[in-house]
Parts: structure tokens; sequence; C-alpha cells
């Protein structure tokens, strides 16, 4: 058995028999003994394959407007709005709102890179100042990452550190970097319903707030636009009321794709494929399964892709049906978990109340009354010492995670003089989806409550009865 035994005060590394890792890779064969070396394998340029240009079946690729299908409606509106940038003239804020993968994020980008390209042309600097609001989580940290975002796409020093200083004097220094170096500007904050932070109020009221009084705030004589983007359709009840009276924006709903649309879509992108590689029932195939997932366009390109990366691993020079069943096989098995281990941490207490109510309680009914499931979201979040939030908060958190297929939830009358009660049902089974969760270290400690957060359950479970 091969040891690796370091020398002192160097960091090479050497093996028991002397030889050099360097050289090892150089020898390093499959298990027979025979065969291509690892380093030969790295360097040799791959023969064959189905791909012409992979980028093209990337979801984040941002593409060249002959490529956008389908939201002719929404494109016209983004182009109106941010038309008059061109004429220095003042851009409206914008709130792109619909289900992932309905093409919002791809719309705005594709916009905005010819309204920079058409400012150069006008000795005009338009910046585009984007974020996603999932790693954030605090306005504080969002602030710095506009800084940096700015200061990047200028080349320049992002002038004030991450840590250290006041959310004030990074918005300064945001303002300042405007002035400076911008013509115009426009704010984009994608997945805009993420950052919610540690406290009672989302955080994003306070960023909303801020950008949306920018113009004002920064002294800044050109246009200014705030747009927000969200798969929530009704984010803007959400906010606060300081943040509603500033922010005013032109709400742009995304619906679904629908079967042709996406059929489209994926026609638009063949070229990432060499001639003659897809077969003629591959891209209807992928069209009517992203069809099935809630018209994901995103979805769906990752889907044709994958099904290249599989033919290309069997050795084809054309993707046929069958790999195409065999990526939506393999996508369809950790889907709901992959999306419940990146939502945030409140959506994924919520989800955990709900998981853990259904869990304990001993008939282990399909559908879990929102009421009890509440008041055991209470509980775990008084065990985690973090915050709650309101019951609408909770059951808004809880039935958002029907679009990606967590669950189900339905309304219930109870009779006369009796009310109408919120159920859920979990499409996964709970304990599966509570061990999910506690892989984020911030849940863990919950493996040890089981035996109290069981009795909770219970408990609230037999009042619910007792009283309806």
């Amino acid at each position: 058995m091969n040891e690796e035994v370091a020398s002192p005060g160097t960091s090479q590394t050497t093996f028991e028999n002397g030889s050099d890792p360097a050289d090892s890779s150089q020898e390093a064969t499959n298990g027979d003994g025979g065969g291509i070396s690892i380093r030969d394998r790295l360097q040799t340029e791959s023969s064959g394959g189905v791909f012409a240009n992979k980028d093209l079946v990337r979801s984040d690729t941002i593409i060249d407007e002959d490529r956008i299908v389908g939201r002719d409606d929404q494109l016209g509106r983004v182009v109106d709005n941010l038309k008059p940038v061109l004429q220095n003239e003042g851009i409206p804020d914008m709130l792109l709102s619909g289900p992932s993968g309905t093409g919002k994020s791809l719309i705005i980008h594709a916009v905005c890179k010819q309204i920079v390209e058409l400012c150069e042309s006008q000795d005009k600097t338009f910046g585009v100042i984007s974020i996603n609001c999932e790693g954030p989580k605090t306005a504080d940290r969002a602030v710095y990452r506009l800084v940096k975002a700015a200061a990047d796409d200028l080349g320049v020093d992002p002038g004030v550190p991450q840590t250290g200083v006041s959310t004030d004097q990074k918005l300064e220094r945001l303002y300042e970097i405007m002035r400076e170096y911008y013509d115009g500007v426009i704010f984009i904050l994608d997945e805009i319903d993420m950052l919610e932070g540690p406290y009672q109020e989302a955080e994003y009221n306070s960023l909303i707030y801020q950008l949306s009084r920018a113009r004002k705030l920064a002294d800044f004589d050109g246009p200014i636009s705030l747009t927000t983007i969200t798969n929530y359709a009704d984010f803007m009840k959400d906010l606060n009321s300081r943040a509603q009276s500033s922010y005013n924006p032109d709400d742009i709903f995304f619906d679904d794709y629908d079967a042709n649309q996406l059929r489209s879509i994926l026609r638009n992108r063949r070229d990432a494929f060499k001639p003659d590689s897809l077969s003629d029932d591959v891209v209807p195939l992928v069209a009517a399964f992203g069809s099935q997932t809630h018209g994901d366009a995103r979805k769906a390109i990752d889907l044709l892709r994958w099904a290249g990366e599989l033919a290309e691993r069997r050795g084809a020079d054309t993707v046929i049906e069958t790999d195409v069943r065999d990526a939506q096989e393999k996508y369809t098995e950790n889907r709901k978990l992959r999306h419940i281990s990146g939502i945030s941490t409140q959506k994924k207490l919520s989800i955990y109340a709900v998981a853990a109510t259904a869990h304990y309680a001993r008939e282990h009914p399909e559908w879990i009354p929102a009421g009890p499931a509440f008041k055991t979201y209470q509980f775990i979040a008084d065990t985690m010492d973090t915050d709650q939030y309101s019951r609408e908060t909770f059951v808004n958190h809880v039935t958002e995670q029907s679009t990606y297929g967590v669950l189900d939830f339905e309304r219930r009358g109870k009779g006369r003089g009796r009310g109408v009660h919120m159920y859920f049902s979990l499409s996964e089974d709970p304990e599966t989806i509570m061990e999910t969760i506690r892989e984020d270290t911030r849940f863990e400690d919950l493996a040890h409550e089981e035996a109290t957060i069981s009795a909770v359950v219970r408990e609230r479970l037999k009042q619910f009865r007792n009283k309806n």
C-alpha cells in the first residue's frame, strides 16, 4: 500500500518508494495496470461526440434575441420600459414575476445587453448592476454585492470592505460609483423573495425602499430602474408600507411555457449539437417532459443537455429517445429534495414543521391541517431560537412549494359556522424531507428533539380534532 509521506519544511509529497507524485500521473492507469494514463486522458482531445457548442444548452447562457421564443408580450414591455434610456429619459421600476424557468431573467438580461451596446455607441455608459438574492441573506450583504458587481463591471476597486463598515457606508460607496462612472443604471435583484434575513420583517423591504429612491438619495442625474424578479406572484403583498409607498413597479407576469413553445425554444438551440446528432423524436419528447414539469424552459434545456451527455458517455454520436428517458428518470429521482436543500431557512423551517406533523401523527394522514402544522412551526422555531413569522407568511412559504411539486394544498369547509381550513399533502416521504433539511447544520440538532416534537404534534392534532 502506498502511503504519502510529507517532507519536513516542504510542500512536496513523496510516496513510500521515493517516487515523485508528479510522475505518478504518467503511470496511473486502469485497474489492470495497462491502458491510457490519467494525464493522457486529460490531454487527449475527445473525438466524436454529439455537441458542437454545449454552452447553447446551458440554462444560464445569455442568448441572442433571435433565440427568444414565446415571450413577445413580455419582451415588448421590457423593451418599451428601457428604451427611454437611449434619450436619457426616466425609466420605470419593474417587477418580473412568474414560475421558475419562464424567461424572466433571460428577457431582462437580453434587453439590457442591447441597451448597454447602444449606449456605448452614443458614448454613454449604462450600468447593469445585478445580483441573485439567494446568497446574501441580509440587506447589508446584498448592498456589498451590488457594490462589488458595479466595481467588477468597471474594473475599479470596491472601496469598502465586506464587513466592518455600516450598510449606509456601503450604499454611499455604491452611489459614488454611480455618479462617477454611469449615465444610467438598472438594479436587478433576482430571487428577491429569498432575501428574508434573520429578523421578523424581511430584509428585502429595506433594500427595495433604499434602491427605489436611489436617484434622489444618490443625487444622480441619469435614469434609474429597480427591477425585482420573483417566482412568487403575490410578492407585492408582502412588502411593508414604506417599501410599497416608494416602489410602484410595472408588474410583468411570465406564465408557464406550453409544449409547443418549449419545442420551439429547443429547436432554436439545435445548433448546440452537431448536424444529424439528434434523432427526430428527441426534441418533442424533451418538450413534453418539460411541459409536464410546470413549463420550465430552464429544466427542458438542462434535460436536453443531460441527454446529450448520456449519449456521449455510451460512446454514441446520436442522441436518441432512450437517452432522454434516462436523463428524465435521473433528474426526477432527486429533483424535489435538491430543491428543498436550496430554499431559505424560514422556508425550510416551515416545510420541516409540515413534514414533522405528518411523520409524528399516529394515523400518518395523507392531508395535514395547517393549524397544527403552524403550532409545530412555532415550537420548532422556539427550539432553534430563531424568529417566528406570522401564520399567513408560514402558509405562503408552504403553499409556494406546490410550484415545485413538493406538496399539494387545498381548502376545506368544515360545515356551517365552522370556517374553512387549509390542508397540506406532501409528495415525498416526510421522514426523507426531514432528513434532507437536517443536512443543513442549522437544523441538525432537531434530530435530538424527536420525542418532544412528536409529543407536541400529537397534542396539537388532538386539540384540532376536538375543536373541529
